[in-house]
């Protein structure tokens, strides 16, 4: 598969929907939400009083289950009759599609975790993706369904038995409809939108909080130039649980590269000298770090603090299923150096036209070591197009799918 398009990572044009809430009021309160909560990130994020020390013991990578998870009744109708879902998902009672696996008979029920159960399972984790726009939107429905406390529904749900609306976060994901959301927000390019999309992250609720950082930069035109393209995004979230960090590196064609004046080279703190967000082009940047994914790994995660990585090589024209097979070789030795930090090849939703055998595309099975893979091709076979917003990137119904299973792999499920 060649690299991605100009169109495929720029503006589309919209499609008619139904709006909930105009973006404007939600980063308007955002925006107002922010400013307390700065105040308070001085403090480093001094950690909501807790009553029972048990009840916030963090998780490590062990089974556990109970209030912190949600049982989702399935309409057995839609597991078999492939009109609204393809095969191995499932309509819950609640009308979200639900993978059940490639399995004959398919359960009447499934288990996920809850918005809490999330957040216990996360709190005191470093979370690092590092990836291409794909793996980006993976981390941004992650962070936007944290804040929210819902998944979003967007365009894929037409089709659902659910009335056609698209909730206001879904243009954190979805840069075709992003400028439909309100007129007050139309499509100005990627500058405001690195701004725009970093303030609706942020919150400042009374049982959590959370900002986030965008060492951002992409030119005027647009156009997709890795070498003058810059996303890094930094996260930090205090529950009553305990702090989470999610952290997500921009790698398109193999290359990583770190700004001085951000994490782990500067804290987390406001600094003086810290480009804005759609700022941090070569001129208004220093490169503490610059290079591939195996340097990446080796110098940069344990001085992240990671605990779970989630990487892929970039592109697959600069990194073809031969490399990354390879590639699964040096996961294999990078745990064996770092036991504590758990290491995932993450691959890539298959392409539009290869839905119907999405294996030809990645093969987990094929890889050259044992290494442990979080695999976004089998949930997609045969899955409608309209569950993408363009022939690469998927909407809100796969990537939800993808964050379960990330957050499974962290905090496996008893009985899974």
């Amino acid at each position: 598969m060649g690299s991605i398009n100009q169109e495929q990572e720029h503006l589309g044009i919209g499609r008619g929907i139904r709006r909930r809430i105009p973006l404007s009021f939600l980063i308007a309160i955002a925006l107002v939400s922010t400013f307390f909560f700065q105040a308070q990130t001085l403090l480093r994020f001094v950690h909501l009083s807790i009553t029972d020390d048990e009840e916030v013991k963090h998780l490590d990578s062990s089974s556990y289950s109970g209030g912190f998870t949600s049982t989702h009744r399935l309409d057995y109708g839609t597991c078999t009759d492939n009109i609204t879902v393809p095969n191995n998902w499932c309509i819950d009672n609640d009308q979200t599609p639900r993978y059940v696996g490639n399995i004959e008979w398919p359960p009447r029920m499934i288990q996920h975790y809850t918005h809490e159960g999330y957040d216990k399972c996360l709190a005191e984790k470093t979370i690092v993706f590092i990836g291409d726009s794909r793996v980006r939107y993976q981390f941004m429905n992650l962070a936007a369904f944290l804040k929210f406390k819902r998944f979003m529904k967007c365009d894929d749900y037409i089709n659902i038995n659910q009335p056609t609306h698209y909730d206001p976060e879904c243009y954190l994901i979805d840069h075709k409809n992003r400028g439909q959301l309100d007129q007050k927000m139309e499509w100005r390019g990627w500058t405001p939108w690195y701004k725009q999309s970093t303030i609706l992250l942020d919150s400042n609720e009374v049982e959590y909080q959370q900002s986030g950082l965008c060492d951002c930069f992409r030119l005027p035109s647009g156009r997709v130039n890795p070498k003058q393209t810059y996303e890094n995004r930094y996260i930090k979230r205090s529950t009553r649980f305990g702090e989470t960090n999610l952290i997500y590196l921009q790698n398109f064609e193999n290359l990583i590269r770190l700004n001085q004046e951000y994490p782990p080279f500067s804290p987390f703190l406001p600094t003086q000298k810290r480009c804005k967000p759609g700022e941090c082009g070569s001129g208004n940047r220093t490169n503490a770090f610059e290079g591939d994914l195996n340097a990446t790994l080796w110098n940069m995660l344990p001085r992240l603090n990671t605990t779970h990585a989630f990487v892929n090589l970039g592109w697959e024209h600069t990194a073809r299923f031969q490399q990354q097979s390879d590639f699964s070789c040096v996961i294999r030795e990078f745990e064996r150096h770092f036991p504590d930090i758990k290491l995932f090849l993450i691959s890539h939703p298959p392409p539009t036209d290869a839905l119907d055998d999405p294996v030809h595309h990645f093969d987990a099975t094929k890889l050259k070591c044992d290494a442990n893979v979080l695999d976004r091709t089998i949930v997609n076979k045969n899955v409608p197009k309209v569950w993408y917003w363009d022939t690469q990137h998927v909407l809100s119904i796969l990537n939800e799918e993808y964050n379960h299973q990330m957050v499974e792999k962290i905090c496996p499920l008893k009985g899974h």
